[in-house]
């Protein structure tokens, strides 16, 4: 032949995995301790989905939307987390900027605004750091209408009683925190339309509360826990109660060291994110399926095997399996983490942990655990029994 097949695993592999399970568990306790402090403590780093934000609709003037470069421009204002999508048709986009915090960027951005809608000489900065004041200064004396009229330039309507009285350079403008951070909503869109103005018309813009993001967190939250209460019911009823707590314990392993990936490469957690938890898990109990597959099939085989030693060999039997889905998959999804581009990276490299950790958790954690649940295969061996005198 002038080629031989790839074995991952050479045949008749007699690995002592269970060996190692005190040292594994130990390991694998830590780092998901270490996850769920980290969450706790530094906390992911959410999205605009679950934030809020800004959602502009733009077209653009000739052929279709370019959305590199929407993403290239629109990055480089200083406005935060900003993705894209065609929006419709190919020369129509949609653009979301993340709620914007009213810090210094957002009034160095109203500078810029004021610098090209209003001339040159226009300083615009924050008051007092216990206010959300800001403070406009013109090149020259201005009454209260011209005053209207300037600062209406960056998205701020002021009051009568806000206005200046007589002539004058200066101009504060009092504001609490909140409501700075609600003018600078304005300013992002501002920017933008300043940034793609020559090439697209902004057809319409949308503000996203936290309260829609909350929402959409908490309804994340209950498909996580209807899909891991699903997959834990199927798991138990088509095997012992042991294989469906088993099966739990290690997919909570999978999800809580995956946050803990998010957490500690700050990777944006978005729905786009949750979906590739919801996947994690998926991916996880169906490798765990195969090995369970194959003990449950061997208990009823070697009927003078221990427990251990019996687990050891099915999984022995199924790595080869295992390792080349684990392998291909992983393959696939390294193609998406190098070349997907920053839309899909937090959910290229969660997916990418996901593999990993799935098929090891199925080995050290769910098989592990069989042992400390005291899995008993006299259990089959005696329902065997009963069923061969049934039939006789």
């Amino acid at each position: 032949m002038l080629w031989k097949p790839l074995h991952l695993v050479p045949a008749g592999t007699k690995f002592d995995f269970l060996g190692k399970r005190r040292f594994a568990l130990i390991a694998s306790t830590t780092v998901n301790i270490i996850s769920l402090l980290a969450v706790f403590f530094i906390g992911l780093n959410f999205g605009i989905d679950f934030k809020g934000g800004i959602a502009i609709q733009v077209r653009a003037k000739e052929g279709p939307a370019n959305l590199d470069n929407l993403r290239s421009v629109v990055g480089g204002l200083g406005v935060g987390e900003v993705s894209l999508q065609e929006f419709g048709d190919p020369t129509t986009a949609l653009i979301r900027i993340q709620r914007q915090d009213g810090g210094p960027q957002c009034v160095a951005g109203a500078q810029r605004i004021m610098l090209s809608r209003a001339g040159e000489g226009w300083q615009v900065k924050p008051g007092a750091p216990e206010t959300g004041d800001v403070e406009f200064t013109a090149p020259r004396a201005l009454d209260g209408v011209n005053w209207r009229d300037a600062i209406s330039r960056v998205g701020l309507t002021i009051l009568d009683r806000q206005l200046p009285r007589g002539n004058t350079q200066t101009a504060k403008v009092e504001m609490t925190h909140e409501q700075r951070a609600e003018w600078c909503q304005q300013v992002a869109i501002k920017l933008v339309e300043d940034a793609i103005g020559a090439k697209y018309d902004l057809r319409g813009t949308e503000s996203v509360g936290p309260k829609i993001g909350d929402e959409l967190m908490h309804g994340g939250i209950l498909a996580a826990l209807a899909t891991m209460a699903a997959i834990v019911i199927y798991v138990w009823v088509r095997y012992e109660w042991q294989f469906g707590v088993g099966a739990l314990i290690a997919m909570l392993h999978d999800l809580i060291s995956t946050l803990g990936i998010f957490v500690l490469f700050q990777l944006d957690f978005s729905l786009t994110a949750l979906a590739a938890v919801l996947t994690i898990a998926g991916y996880s109990i169906n490798d765990k399926v195969v090995i369970f597959d194959r003990v449950r099939e061997n208990m009823r085989r070697y009927k003078k095997m221990g427990l251990i030693e019996l687990l050891n060999f099915s999984i022995n039997e199924a790595l080869a399996r295992t390792l080349m889905t684990s392998v291909t998959v992983f393959v696939a999804v390294l193609a998406l983490v190098l070349f997907a581009g920053p839309v899909l990276y937090s959910f290229s490299v969660a997916m990418l942990w996901g593999i990993v950790v799935g098929t090891y958790s199925s080995i050290w954690i769910a098989c592990a655990g069989l042992v400390y649940m005291n899995l008993r295969p006299e259990q089959f061996r005696h329902e065997d029994e009963k069923a061969e005198k049934a039939k006789a």
